[in-house]
């Protein structure tokens, strides 16, 4: 629906050619023409002005030139020739044949005859229409001098007057239009305005003709943008509007009353167009809700057949969007949602504003994502986005609009839940945005920014590569340099760049990059008067950045204060459903921490752990952003009770970060990366305050190890459910196979479709679980372990959970007949062990620090006070080490040097889990576990590029070759390259690797073991995806450094490291190494374990025994050493170059005891 053309005259079509109508006079063909005017007039027969114009043309070509009537007939066929242009087709040809007859009729006439003053006035109406197809300006000034001169001969009191002065308003408006001169819009006003002073009841176009003044005024208000034009626009639409309506009481003709009801809705849609425009430009939101009002009257007129109906549809819904962002009411919100899926499913594909209407569904979904936090919302966001690039034209204006709201969705969607693949895929559609938009483009703005986003977000996954750091900076500096100082747009921009530079003062600590962000933030913060809407990351952003001037020594209270009062303002302006209060309670609760800091008044502590408080429990919060504010806050609280509450509140959260389960692992690591030492302090908190063991041990288990729990959950055995429920079963099997598939496609739109089916698959695995838990028998259906099921994980020897909190050391114990704990409550010993540097954790000193302060109290506990004498039966336990002690050897604490026997190993045999689920799990796999292995696959990496060569490394293989092939077992030796191996690992129930290992401080699914080609290795990443557990292959001996190990804090909890990749893939049992171990022996480990294996059976106790009898003759051989010259020994350790070296971002330090680091995990 348009409004009103700037080319319609105000002529009537009913208005009949100037024939005489002395009856006497007139021939037969006068007659006829009079009786087809005059039936046309009545009936409005459209088939009469094609009549009309036939006996016209014959009639002039029987009429001889200079007889009076000849120009009669001239006129009467260029009148019906422009009431066919007018009313049957809008032909240039035709209106130019008609002006053609007209100028004949005119030029035949003498000059001072009425005539002559009559023809003149109706070729200028027809030069004006001529002049929108000719654009040839002389028509339109030659237009407008015929009726200038017409209308100054006619005299006052004339009826025709009044049209006469509005048809030359509509030609001085046109030519202002196209000009630009201001004195032509003066006159067009003057004369359209007297046109209307004059008009009578009589003239019922009243309405169209105040829309036409209304035109004029729209003209020079889109070149000089002034206010007063905008307001007499709307002033005069208002009038055009009640014109209408009193016409309608004052019509008597039931056509004219029709008409004007049909063009009602156009008039009122035209309103609503100023009204929105009036309040763009002065923000009145009474200018907004009327501009909804107008248009929803027009809906309601026409039926939803009408062409014109998606028109105001689509008004509606945006004006919609306008007035949520102006009031945050998510009913408006909502409706504009539903209007927008009703102009899709009217419009239909083919309808050529589809791929906006996507778009704009899209951008909406985001939206109503913004303000409930509900995910789903940013899945179909982007299903719609998707749909709208896939029909839009490269050569459509809005493809750039439809590749960076893409862009931004899925920008979104990586930051809930930390998908890598979105991000890559958001920063591919962000440059294509860029590329798409051309240098004058006046909105290139908006692509820079967005690009910058998410290259800032990139790089905060990166683990520090700078390039994409330096590039976010770039493109938010040309954000920046594109908006003017007033613009909208350029406080979003502005804290961009402040986040920006933020992130580069933490990596290269420049302070000009803390001053400079900290100015932009303080600015942006500062100048935000906007409602509830007003950008929320803006003031996080300044609140961030006081609190790292705090933190590293600078910054003032008064500084503080002032974004304390900002925040508030923030929040208290915030409905109370918003997800939003989440950000803004964590805000307030770190500048109250950095005022505590500042201070040291516990006042201030105490108000921000209820800030956090609230932040964790707000329903409607980001679950990440909850478990944020848990982490933050829960090791900082007063007491114990407080911790322990808001944490027990974001545990049930966390498992939500691993959820999403067509995820890539290191996406899931990343997400739970969070929530490190959350499980831990809160168990800690819990047996602080005397809460029962088993709460503790669940709230461990829920928060701990979630990464392998879910990979685990999808490879579990599902026999019974096959017998009880097969139709459930094979769907599990469906679901679990697309799900633990890895496809690397060629193309962005394939990834794009595979991404989007795990993601299917991942929604429809979590709802068939819980169909599965409807069913009889199946109500714990890979649920949380009961008390009864974490007892059983000590059937074969206890389980001791040691946990590392804020609060000190505790130790939760499982035996067969109950759960009990401890809890140390010597702060000094945990600083201690707290603070030994990573190259002495297996240092003497060290050992005897843990057996002391830990470890002696624990065995004491379970009764195991003395080395078992000859032949007697040596008990067996699981250690399960959280945080930082994760990274200890517990295996090996006690007072070697004494040769007392107090040590752990002297005591009893120690095996690893990393959680009492994985233990419990593992076990119920062992009653479909084959006997015999067939085959043992070797691997011997003598040489590895850029690395120091292990000489020991294939005797070593050939060693446990030999032992192999004693126990009937046959030996596989592949070709160098990681392929060779996985071509053999399948049908192997022994893998065994000797070489060198790679453990990624910042990436613990990158760490690998090294192969032939340096850029392909085995990585953790790989042997997750491998699934053997209907193979369940019996031993992975990685006989390589750090296998075990996990450097960065953030990762400790998910354990996430070789040895566990192998424990997930399947195999029982694990033998592998903390740290750094020597070449040489290497070789003598593998030799006594394999021999114990031989000697016992291929049993589950074979192996861990054999690492136990392997490292205990190695402790005494150390010891001998070390009686003799402790010094001495420590340099040898130190001086051997052969060591199978983990290639680490940091610097190790070789390990000063070398039988320590070598460990079992295994059920």
């Amino acid at each position: 629906m348009n409004q009103q053309s700037a080319n319609t005259s105000c002529t009537q079509k009913t208005q009949t050619p100037d024939i005489e109508t002395n009856h006497d006079a007139l021939t037969k063909a006068d007659r006829a023409l009079h009786g087809l005017v005059s039936s046309y007039r009545e009936s409005d027969d459209l088939s009469k002005i094609q009549e009309m114009v036939s006996l016209a043309r014959q009639t002039l070509a029987i009429t001889i030139e200079g007889t009076e009537q000849r120009p009669m007939w001239l006129h009467a066929l260029a009148w019906s020739l422009y009431q066919k242009y007018k009313h049957i087709e809008a032909d240039g040809d035709c209106v130019q044949e008609a002006s053609s007859f007209e100028r004949k009729a005119r030029d035949a006439s003498p000059i001072d005859s009425a005539d002559f003053d009559k023809y003149s006035y109706w070729l200028g109406l027809q030069l004006g229409d001529l002049f929108f197809h000719s654009e040839d300006i002389s028509d339109l000034n030659e237009s407008i001098a015929l009726t200038e001169s017409s209308l100054h001969r006619m005299r006052d009191g004339n009826p025709s007057k009044v049209t006469h002065q509005l048809n030359l308003g509509v030609l001085l408006k046109e030519k202002y239009n196209r000009i630009g001169d201001e004195v032509d819009f003066l006159n067009a006003a003057k004369n359209i305005e007297e046109a209307l002073a004059l008009a009578t009841d009589e003239h019922h176009d009243r309405s169209m003709w105040n829309e036409i003044f209304a035109e004029l005024y729209d003209l020079r208000h889109r070149n000089l943008r002034l206010l007063d034009d905008l307001e007499k626009i709307v002033q005069l639409r208002h009038e055009s509007l009640s014109a209408i309506e009193n016409n309608d009481e004052s019509a008597k003709s039931s056509t004219i009353k029709a008409d004007q009801e049909a063009a009602k809705p156009t008039h009122q849609f035209n309103l609503a167009l100023s009204l929105d425009e009036l309040y763009v430009e002065r923000r009145s939101l009474g200018d907004l809700q009327e501009s909804i009002a107008m248009v929803r009257e027009a809906i309601a007129a026409i039926p939803e057949e009408d062409p014109d109906w998606l028109i105001l549809i689509r008004f509606l819904y945006l004006r919609l969007h306008s007035l949520y962002l102006e009031t945050g009411v998510l009913d408006d919100l909502e409706e504009s949602i539903s209007l927008n899926r009703q102009f899709i499913e009217k419009g239909g594909e083919e309808h050529p504003d589809m791929p906006a209407q996507l778009n704009n569904i899209s951008v909406n979904l985001m939206a109503i994502f913004e303000r409930t936090g509900d995910p789903a919302q940013v899945d179909e966001s982007i299903r719609y986005g998707l749909e709208s690039l896939r029909v839009v034209s490269k050569d459509d204006p809005g493809y750039r609009l439809v590749l960076s709201n893409l862009a931004t969705a899925l920008s979104v969607r990586a930051r809930v839940t930390g998908s890598l693949v979105d991000l890559d895929d958001a920063i591919f559609y962000g440059r294509s945005a860029l590329n798409a938009t051309s240098e004058e483009d006046p909105d290139r703005h908006v692509q820079f920014h967005n690009l910058a986003s998410a290259l800032l977000k990139k790089y905060n996954r990166s683990y520090g590569d700078m390039g994409l750091l330096h590039e976010a900076i770039k493109m938010s500096r040309k954000a920046l340099s594109c908006v003017s100082d007033d613009h909208p747009d350029r406080e979003t921009y502005q804290n961009r760049l402040a986040s920006a530079l933020s992130s580069r003062y933490d990596a290269l600590k420049l302070s000009q990059d803390l001053e400079e962000s900290i100015k932009l933030s303080r600015d942006v913060a500062r100048a935000m008067t906007d409602k509830y809407t007003g950008r929320t990351s803006a003031r996080g952003t300044f609140a961030i950045l006081l609190q790292k001037q705090v933190r590293d020594g600078g910054g003032s209270l008064d500084d503080v204060n002032e974004a304390i009062e900002i925040s508030q303002k923030a929040l208290d302006l915030t409905p109370e459903d918003s997800p939003s209060r989440t950000e803004h309670w964590t805000m307030l609760g770190g500048l109250y921490v950095s005022k505590y800091t500042l201070s040291r008044l516990h006042s201030y502590m105490e108000t921000a752990v209820e800030y956090y408080r609230s932040a964790v429990t707000h329903p409607t919060g980001d679950p990440l952003r909850r478990v944020i504010a848990a982490t933050a806050i829960v090791h900082l609280c007063p007491e114990f009770d407080q911790a322990y509450e808001i944490g027990l509140a974001a545990l049930d959260m966390v498992p939500m970060l691993a959820s999403v389960r067509s995820l890539e692992t290191a996406d899931r690591q990343y997400l739970l990366s969070h929530a490190a030492g959350l499980a831990a302090n809160t168990a800690g908190a819990a047996l602080r305050i005397e809460k029962k063991p088993s709460e503790a041990l669940s709230i461990l288990e829920q928060g701990r190890g979630l990464l392998a729990s879910s990979l685990d959950e999808i490879r579990t055995d599902i026999k019974d459910l096959q017998n009880s429920f097969p139709e459930l079963a094979d769907e599990f099997v469906k679901l679990r196979s697309e799900l633990d598939s890895s496809d690397n496609s060629s193309s962005k739109e394939k990834d794009m479709l595979n991404g989007r089916r795990r993601h299917d698959a991942g929604k429809a695995f979590d709802y068939l679980l819980n169909q599965i838990r409807l069913k009889p028998g199946f109500e714990d259906f890979l649920g949380p372990l009961t008390t009864d099921q974490m007892l059983s994980a000590a059937a074969r020897g206890p389980v001791v959970v040691i946990n590392s909190s804020w609060m000190g050391i505790e130790a939760i114990i499982i035996q067969e007949e109950k759960l009990s704990s401890l809890a140390f409550e010597n702060k000094k010993e945990y600083n201690a062990i707290y603070n030994v540097p990573e190259h002495d954790y297996g240092s003497p000193e060290t050992l005897e620090l843990l057996w002391n302060s830990v470890m002696d109290a624990i065995l004491k506990e379970l009764g195991f006070t003395e080395t078992p004498s000859k032949g007697q039966e040596w008990p067996h336990v699981w250690w399960i080490p959280t945080g930082h002690l994760s990274r200890f050897p517990i295996h090996a604490a006690g007072l070697h040097r004494q040769r007392s026997g107090e040590t752990v190993m002297d005591r009893v045999i120690s095996s690893y889990s990393p959680s009492v689920k994985a233990l419990v799990h593992g076990r119920r796999r062992r009653r479909m576990t084959p006997k015999g292995p067939a085959q043992a696959l070797l691997v011997a990496m003598e040489q590895t590029q850029n690395q120091a060569p292990l000489p020991k490394a294939m005797e070593e293989v050939e060693l446990v070759s030999k032992i192999c092939d004693s126990m009937g077992v046959k030996s596989v030796v592949p070709g160098s390259s990681k392929q060779d191996a996985l071509d053999h690992l399948r049908s192997s129930k022994i893998f065994h690797f000797a070489g060198h290992g790679y453990t990624d401080s910042t990436n613990p699914s990158k760490s690998h073991l090294c192969f032939g080609d340096v850029n392909d290795p085995l990585t953790v990443a790989n042997l997750l995806e491998l699934n053997l557990h209907e193979e369940s292959p019996f031993l992975a001996y990685l006989s390589a450094c750090s296998t075990g190990r996990v450097q960065d804090e953030d990762y400790i909890d998910e354990s996430i490291h070789l040895i566990s990749a192998c424990q997930l893939a399947g195999f029982r049992h694990i033998i592998g190494t903390l740290w750094r171990v020597q070449d040489e022996h290497c070789v003598d480990v593998a030799r006594i374990t394999y021999e114990t294996i031989k000697e016992e059976g291929m049993t589950d106790d074979s192996v861990c025994r054999g690492l136990h009898k392997a490292m205990r003759l190695m402790r005494d051989a150390w010891l001998e050493v070390v009686d003799e010259d402790e010094d001495s020994a420590s340099r040898t350790v130190r001086g051997n170059r052969e060591a199978r070296d983990i290639i680490s971002c940091e610097d190790d330090s070789v390990a000063p005891a070398y039988w320590v680091p070598y460990v079992h995990f295994g059920i």
